[in-house]
């Protein structure tokens, strides 16, 4: 991956290399989670949260950035659990949030040592979000860390969608329709994607 467009956003190999957690439970991370004792496994993701909290580098980087809560954590280890691989489950535990000029800049590159899931058009269920998502891992015993970049366009309907759909019960379809009224230029501002929202959602529930 090109290292300047981490360069662009405050980061580099080297930065990502020092955020970087190894885990000492004798299991490689790529083995799928029935393979590991739930406690310790959970124990050791607490203690890279607390690690992670202490890291002053982070405070220097100018980037957004999340450390995942221990109920975020649990969810997905029961959401996934047992046949998914632990590396890919527990991949952002600590995540950054970047900015691109275009999604070609991350997809045109080499990735070694880089992962990446492409979201640019769309999850394989639609809901409205837009991105890419790279992930960094410093050797298969170190847990990944996550970089998910969008264009300004794309971030501005993420957060909204976050904000007024994420953990919602509305109808699957609801995040593709207001993404396809934010692209053809009908919302503009939050006011506007709440008003649009909620004809949306009076729509559904007339049909």
């Amino acid at each position: 991956m090109n290292e300047q467009l981490l360069k662009m956003n405050g980061l580099s190999v080297g930065i990502l290399d020092a955020l970087s957690f190894e885990s000492h439970l004798e299991i490689p991370l790529k083995k799928n989670l029935h393979y590991f004792n739930k406690d310790l496994l959970i124990a050791e993701l607490i203690s890279m949260t607390e690690w992670l909290d202490e890291q002053e580098i982070l405070s220097n980087i100018a980037l957004d950035y999340r450390v995942k809560s221990l109920d975020s954590i649990l969810l997905k280890y029961d959401r996934y659990y047992p046949d998914h691989q632990t590396r890919k489950v527990f991949n952002d535990i600590l995540g950054f949030r970047a900015f691109c000029d275009s999604y070609d800049q991350i997809l045109e590159e080499e990735f070694s040592p880089f992962r990446i899931a492409d979201m640019a058009k769309g999850k394989a269920v639609d809901d409205g979000y837009r991105g890419v998502h790279v992930y960094y891992q410093k050797s298969g015993r170190h847990y990944p860390i996550e970089i998910q970049f969008n264009t300004l366009f794309d971030r501005q309907l993420n957060n909204w969608l976050h904000d007024y759909l994420y953990k919602k019960s509305y109808p699957v379809e609801t995040g593709k329709i207001m993404r396809e009224k934010y692209e053809n230029g009908l919302i503009r501002n939050e006011h506007e994607f709440k008003e649009v929202l909620n004809n949306v959602l009076f729509g559904s529930k007339r049909s």
